[in-house]
């Protein structure tokens, strides 16, 4: 598609300055056609589809903060060079609907090693200077249809954007080189008799537009300040970005120590944040499943082994070390292992807890210490 490196575009004056320069970059679209979900990346596989029912990793997993979400940035010239989209077309499930939806999206080159992470930031519009002051950086552009990669270049010193991240708390995300916008809503509070009439919230998608259409859709809501008809009981305005960024993927080091009857040295394996640890240890050819175990519900094992049930208690695992990096115990798991407090189900307990890693140290097969 073409392209045109080294051209500058000049800023809109509602955006105050966005300079986009377009390098060439091969083959950072590709298409996926008729595929009924989007590829998903080793965390998120090996904690859904290996199970019947659905996991909600983001509740296993909890709230990650910013302050340690932040160790998980990348230099910039990995960013610039990391950076893909892909367009996924899905097929409707239903079976009277064979309608077909078309997205495109922001994804890493590698994903092994690199993810990428959605967060959301505000930033107040005073009403005499309705810009953002951000500056875009165009990595891919030139398209008739309008697509590209625009990430941020860099904050306009005394910009909005600057000034909302300088009265930001340590529990808020910042703005970065890198960061790619991906969708903005305008908030504006009118003045009126009621709530509903005092506020209108306007929308845009960005995600993976080229320079012109990102800055045509964010300056078409910021116009929206000056619009002679309808800006003139406009009280306040608020700006939220949904900004995408690409992180390193953090890892755990998990140490298994066997009991001395099995006479096996210790071993380290590496895992993910999402990572089940039954699942992991069993890939990794571990013999968990012990024979002295007995179910919860009192019925009788066969093979002693409940498939990940949280019955069987074959899978029961002493932590060391790192039990704070493990998804919290629910009741029922409580309950089972009330005289034990160091063991876990290894089949209810997924790893890299608020997105940290670190190292965990279990004892595998605990009852045979």
């Amino acid at each position: 598609y073409n392209k045109h490196p080294g051209t500058m575009k000049s800023a809109t004056a509602l955006l105050v300055l966005c300079t986009g320069i377009a390098h060439q970059k091969a083959n950072a679209f590709s298409a996926t056609h008729y595929q009924p979900t989007i590829k998903l990346t080793k965390t998120t596989i090996s904690s859904t589809q290996l199970y019947e029912q659905p996991i909600n990793l983001n509740q296993l997993l909890g709230t990650a903060s910013p302050a340690t979400m932040q160790n998980y940035n990348l230099p910039r010239d990995t960013i610039a060079d990391g950076l893909s989209a892909q367009i996924i077309t899905r097929l409707n499930k239903a079976v009277d609907d064979t309608r077909e939806t078309t997205e495109i999206i922001l994804v890493p080159k590698n994903t092994e090693d690199h993810f990428i992470d959605t967060f959301r930031v505000e930033i107040p519009i005073p009403l005499d200077s309705p810009g953002l002051g951000i500056e875009l950086l165009e990595l891919e552009g030139g398209r008739e249809d309008g697509l590209g990669i625009v990430i941020v270049n860099d904050l306009v010193p005394g910009g909005n954007a600057q000034r909302a991240l300088d009265e930001k708390t340590a529990a808020q995300e910042t703005i970065m080189y890198g960061d790619s916008i991906s969708a903005a809503e305008l908030i504006l509070r009118r003045s009126g008799s009621t709530v509903e009439d005092q506020t209108d919230v306007l929308s845009a998608r960005t995600e993976c537009l080229g320079y012109d259409s990102t800055v045509g859709a964010l300056g078409g809501l910021l116009s929206k300040l000056s619009d002679e008809d309808g800006g003139s009981n406009i009280v306040e305005a608020t700006m939220i970005l949904t900004l995408r960024r690409l992180r390193r993927r953090p890892q755990l080091q998990v140490k298994l120590y066997y009991p001395p009857s099995q006479d096996l040295p210790p071993e380290t394996i590496k895992l993910l944040p999402g990572d089940n640890l039954r699942m992991a240890m069993l890939q990794k050819g571990v013999k968990l499943n012990d024979p002295l175990a007995q179910r919860y519900d009192g019925k009788p094992t066969g093979s002693g082994n409940c498939g990940s049930g949280g019955l069987c208690r074959t899978c029961a695992v002493s932590v060391m070390r790192g039990d704070e990096l493990l998804s919290p115990q629910k009741a029922n798991e409580k309950k089972m292992l009330e005289d034990t407090p160091r063991w876990r189900l290894a089949c209810k307990s997924w790893v890299g807890y608020e997105m940290k890693e670190g190292e965990i140290s279990i004892q595998v097969n605990p009852r045979q210490w």
